[in-house]
């Protein structure tokens, strides 16, 4: 009988339907549960415009793709994402997005261990209780999701990020560079002005004057965004029409290979900025003084040093109407952006 149990495969679902930067700061969990448990396949249950910034890699089995809608709305909806989720036998599930849905997903899924936080009023649907508050508790959020891996057995210690980038994404993205005249090993800066509405955002002239003295100093600078942030863009080449922009022809995994490939990254808080950190790449963050978006919490993982957040009173949440600086982050200076990228790029031989 012990024979038997030593090479039963456990199944392990991470739960994780929120936003790019969230997933990339999750991924760090199947590649401990991996090195610390033996005999486990693992899966992750993610929005559909996130599959990509999880495919490929080496720690994750399944992928599971819930993309909610009206037609699968209410409990109907619910019960249909639990039977998705049953079909493939999983015994443990850990819930690193915190919503009563997919708490209840995982219980109508049959899942005999279901991790999560013990502070929300359905709690009760998890049999293991991680007893931690996320928004007060001032640790990173790659850090939160291993404290609930850890409730099963997993080992925080040599965190990695792994990010698997294809080889077409790759010569896609040598191409788009050899036509923009970017030498194989020249520097070059991304510029991410957007955030998708995830973040206080530093002004767009500012991050077209720091692509303008870039470029004066003879560094390329790319833009990046989606389709929905062209007009964003825009305004930032408005500045200076040398800078070259890539918004809205890369996919995530094409993303992926311009910021492997990248010296160094300025953006606001979001996922390209995460992308970029678990790919190796150096990076600057601006950040908003909110306590909900705090770097802290948000920031590059493990590089403090590479945080720009306006020196004001922090707020709990953002009122434009009733901020004393009409516009906080533009007390976060170009100058002081500008001396920090060429810092990094002069550690780069």
């Amino acid at each position: 009988m012990n024979n038997k149990n030593t090479h039963t495969i456990r199944r392990i679902l991470i739960i994780r339907t929120d936003r790019l930067g969230d997933v990339i700061l999750s991924t760090p969990v199947l590649t401990s549960l991996k090195n610390s448990l033996q005999n486990i396949k693992t899966g992750m249950l993610v929005r559909n415009y996130t599959k990509d910034a999880v495919a490929g890699h080496p720690d994750l089995d399944f992928i599971i793709v819930d993309e909610p809608d009206a037609r699968s709305g209410g409990l109907r909806g619910v019960r249909e994402l639990g039977k998705k989720i049953r079909a493939f036998n999983f015994d443990t599930a850990i819930v690193l997005h915190p919503t009563f849905r997919l708490a209840l997903s995982a219980w109508l899924a049959k899942i005999p261990r279901r991790v999560g936080t013990g502070y929300r009023f359905y709690s009760f649907l998890f049999t293991h209780k991680v007893y931690h508050h996320r928004k007060k508790s001032q640790k990173h959020e790659c850090d939160l999701n291993l404290e609930l891996a850890q409730a099963v057995g997993a080992k925080i210690e040599n965190i990695k990020f792994k990010f698997f980038v294809p080889g077409d994404s790759h010569e896609k993205i040598s191409k788009l560079l050899a036509q923009a005249n970017i030498l194989k090993e020249e520097k070059f800066v991304v510029l991410h002005p957007g955030s998708g509405g995830s973040a206080l955002d530093w002004p767009l002239d500012c991050f077209g004057e720091l692509g303008n003295r870039l470029v004066s100093d003879g560094f390329p600078v790319i833009l990046t965004g989606s389709k929905a942030e062209n007009k964003i863009v825009d305004r930032v080449i408005s500045v200076n029409k040398n800078m070259i922009r890539m918004d809205g022809q890369l996919s995530i995994k094409d993303l992926a290979a311009l910021l492997q490939k990248a010296s160094v990254v300025v953006a606001n808080s979001t996922g390209p900025l995460h992308l970029a950190v678990a790919l190796g790449t150096r990076v600057i963050g601006l950040y908003a003084p909110i306590l909900a978006c705090l770097p802290e919490r948000w920031g590059p993982y493990r590089q403090t040093d590479s945080v720009f957040v306006p020196k004001v009173e922090m707020c709990r949440r953002c009122s434009p109407k009733n901020c004393r600086e009409k516009d906080c982050m533009r007390l976060i200076t170009v100058d002081e952006v500008y001396n920090k990228v060429v810092e990094k790029l002069r550690t780069i031989k």
